[in-house]
């Protein structure tokens, strides 16, 4: 029942509905480490003031709000610990494959430790816990702080169904990307300046590289048919020279690409070496989103 109040924003007692302050789910101890009395909150707006070179990543999300707490201990170096409520799970898995270069388990959905930052997912949170400085014994501290936030936390972490349907030959490890938007997508991919696939807040998409070569599939989810025709015709036009049906295209450079539309999704393959490899993804990804609605 609190997991379930927790995802919702509020709990009631005796009829009287209370918010759950996001600062609240951080935890007041950590071992022996205090949370100091200096937290901060930030919204889609101010978050900027925080994090003024990567806001525009977290609202390209269904950002909500930030909570940032720092635990300190007498003489050991101050612990950051940033809780980001993404809106929803899928958006969490989002940011958190926004950059990342591996993914381990054991904390939350997934979790990436670099030097002396640890960040995970989990439910429709991303956390990050980060240290001043690395020393011999950051690992272990920073998976004791981690650990201890996700015990607060609600436990289920669900990836994005697209994200399921990559095909799995090939496939470059954590290489996916789940994003909304086309300046997320130009980000990782320098597709056009214009927004060709005609992405917005309402489409999902998953980006993802895959061998030979640095070959990459794009699968596109819109909220209905029409709008994935209009896209597929938009792309057909800019980049294909009006290509129809599943033909794959030469581009400049010797390299290949085609479309195809599968009811409400597009699969869009880049790059590819070869015709061949180019149809081969094409297909593959056709057959792995067969099966959904």
């Amino acid at each position: 029942m609190v997991a379930l109040c927790l995802l919702a924003g509020a709990c009631s007692q005796s009829g009287i509905s209370v918010k759950v302050k996001l600062i609240d789910l951080l935890p007041a101890t950590i071992d022996t480490w205090q949370r100091q009395g200096d937290t901060a909150t930030y919204d889609r707006e101010t978050i900027f003031k925080y994090i003024d070179g990567a806001g525009e990543v977290y609202n390209s999300y269904a950002f909500r709000e930030a909570a940032v707490a720092r635990y300190s201990r007498s003489g050991s170096q101050e612990i950051t610990v940033e809780l980001f409520d993404m809106g929803n799970v899928f958006d969490a898995f989002g940011v958190f494959s926004y950059a990342r270069e591996r993914e381990d388990t054991g904390i939350g959905g997934g979790y990436e430790l670099r030097g002396s930052v640890l960040c995970f997912w989990q439910n429709r949170y991303y956390i990050c816990v980060a240290l001043e400085e690395s020393t011999d014994q950051s690992e272990n501290l920073l998976k004791l702080v981690a650990r201890a936030v996700s015990a607060n936390l609600p436990p289920q972490s669900e990836r994005p169904p697209l994200v399921g349907k990559l095909p799995p030959r090939g496939l470059v490890p954590f290489s996916d990307r789940y994003i909304h938007l086309s300046s997320s997508l130009n980000y990782h991919y320098y597709l056009a300046r214009e927004n060709i696939l005609k992405l917005d807040s309402t489409t999902n998409a998953v980006l993802a590289r895959y061998q030979p070569g640095t070959t990459f599939l794009i699968l596109v989810e819109y909220p209905d048919e029409r709008s994935a025709s209009a896209a597929e015709e938009s792309f057909r036009r800019a980049s294909l020279g009006g290509g129809k049906g599943t033909d794959v295209v030469e581009l400049e450079g010797g390299k290949y690409a085609s479309v195809d539309r599968q009811n409400r999704r597009l699969i869009i393959v880049l790059d590819a070496v070869t015709s061949q490899a180019a149809d081969s993804i094409r297909a593959s990804a056709r057959t792995e989103l067969s099966n959904m609605n």
